[in-house]
Formats: C-alpha cells, sequence, structure tokens
C-alpha cells in the first residue's frame, strides 16, 4: 500500500506535465502529413466500418444477441464496443513501451517515471472521443433515448483509466526488465477482440456456459458491456453487477500492488537494463 500512494502522489505531481507532453505528442503524429489528424482516426474508423459491414449488414442483425434488436441495434452495439476496444488496445500496447523508449528524453526532466505510461493514455483520449462521438452517432439511429442511466458512463470511464494505468505500471516495467515481453503481450492483443465481447456476445446461446463465464471475467468485458450497459438498450446500474464488480477492482488492485512494488523496485536500474 505504501507503493501505490508514492506512485499516485508522483502521478498527482506530474499531471500537468503529462497534459502537456500528451498535446504535444498529438500535435507532432501527422504534421507533416496534409491531412493532419485525418489520418489518426482513419484506421479505427475504417476498421469498424469494415467489421460492422461483415457482421451486421451481412446478417442483417444478430438474433443470438440478447442485447441488440435489430440491424440498427446491432451496429450501434458493434460500433461502441469496438470504439471502446480500439482505445484500449493502443493505450495498452503504447503504454507499455513507453518507459523504454521515452526514459532517455524524459530522464532529462524533473518528471516522474512513473507518470510515463499514463502520457501514452492520455495522447490517446482525443482519438477516443472523436470515435466515440461517431459511435453515439450510430445511436441516433436506435430508439434509444438519453436517461439517467448515462450518468454512470463516467464510472465506467474511470474504472477503465484506472484499470489501464494499473496495467502499464506492470507491463512497462516488465518491457524494461524483459524486452521480449512485449512481443509476446502485443500478440496476444491482437487477439482480445474475440474474446472480449467486442464482435460476438459471450451470452449468445452457441457459448457454452462456462466459457461464457470464464471470458466474463476478463476486465475489458467489464468495461466494453458496461458501456454498453449504459448507453443502449435494457440499461442497468452499474452497482447491481456486485460479483463483476467484486471481480474486476479485485484485479485492479492486484495489478496496482504488483505494478507499483515492481516499478519503485526496479526504475533506479531501468537505465542500465536498456
Amino acid at each position: 500500500m505504501k507503493d501505490i500512494c508514492e506512485i499516485l502522489k508522483e502521478l498527482i505531481k506530474s499531471w500537468p506535465v503529462v497534459s502537456r507532453i500528451a498535446r504535444y505528442n498529438n500535435d507532432q503524429a501527422y504534421r507533416q502529413n496534409y491531412l493532419g489528424d485525418f489520418w489518426h482516426f482513419a484506421d479505427p474508423a475504417l476498421q469498424i466500418g469494415i467489421m460492422i459491414l461483415m457482421f451486421a449488414v451481412r446478417n442483417g442483425g444478430d438474433n443470438g444477441n440478447p442485447h441488440a434488436t435489430g440491424l440498427s441495434g446491432y451496429i450501434a452495439w458493434i460500433a461502441l464496443g469496438m470504439v471502446t476496444y480500439f482505445f484500449m488496445q493502443s493505450a495498452m500496447q503504447k503504454s507499455a513501451k513507453s518507459i523504454q523508449s521515452q526514459i532517455n528524453m524524459l530522464s532529462r526532466m524533473k518528471f516522474s517515471l512513473s507518470a510515463i505510461p499514463m502520457t501514452e493514455i492520455v495522447t490517446e483520449l482525443r482519438r477516443y472521443f472523436v470515435m466515440l462521438g461517431m459511435a453515439f452517432f450510430t445511436i441516433l439511429f436506435m430508439d434509444v433515448k438519453p436517461s439517467i442511466y448515462w450518468l454512470q458512463f463516467f464510472y465506467y470511464f474511470f474504472a477503465m483509466i484506472v484499470f489501464l494505468y494499473a496495467l502499464s505500471l506492470v507491463t512497462s516495467t516488465i518491457t524494461v526488465l524483459v524486452p521480449d515481453f512485449y512481443n509476446a503481450y502485443v500478440a496476444v492483443l491482437r487477439v482480445g477482440m474475440w474474446v472480449s465481447g467486442v464482435i460476438i456476445s459471450v451470452d449468445s446461446p452457441s457459448f457454452p456456459t462456462i466459457l461464457s463465464n470464464a471470458l466474463k471475467l476478463n476486465p475489458l468485458y467489464y468495461i466494453i458491456e458496461g458501456f454498453r450497459e449504459t448507453l443502449l438498450e435494457k440499461p442497468i446500474w452499474f452497482w447491481n453487477n456486485v460479483t463483476e464488480n467484486l471481480i474486476f477492482w479485485g484485479i485492479v488492485i492486484i495489478l496496482l500492488v504488483i505494478g507499483a512494488h515492481i516499478h519503485i523496485r526496479f526504475r533506479n536500474r531501468f537505465m542500465d537494463f536498456i
């Protein structure tokens, strides 16, 4: 717990610098291109469009999905899930390599190494909010009206950021210590979309009960499904999912404890490993 408190204090103290670095990263990403930020959103938008064409339009809606009704409902269900997953996937990949790639530059500044992974997460937020706006546009085609349930969007957004940071503390440290870890980590993330309920509902009758229950332990599933339960059909309050809440926050706390401990233990030797 002492390590976690120290890490959180460093993160709060470094927050102004984190914000400035994130803005700089976004401004520099496509500065040399004529279309600028267009390329920042083109790739995920194209992938989302292809998935909608392949899975939603082709099937005319998924009759085995208890969370979406008809073609428009299924399109919105896929779009919201993919926007959330693409943000988390990109943030997880970049934050895992953040310390290894930026330590030479940031070590010359008065900047806490524990805040480096957060810069990558914050950098990805601008693209996330634009893509989320597109997902909201698809929701307008459904018979879904804004409700008080939408307020819990902020709970799931907070849960997502805390999870990403806790995970990044672990992965960014291990990547420095064991460089081969990053390649294996990226390979796992490539299949994450198929086991997180992004495209196919794990509640589908075609899924065996044991497999369905196992997939629901995935923290990514908790967050993606939470946004869907907030913004789409048949919304429910997050506190009604008692077991899911306990499992998710239990995983987050374990990641924070492990990540804070190994980060503080090895960060004075990061330059030696790199």
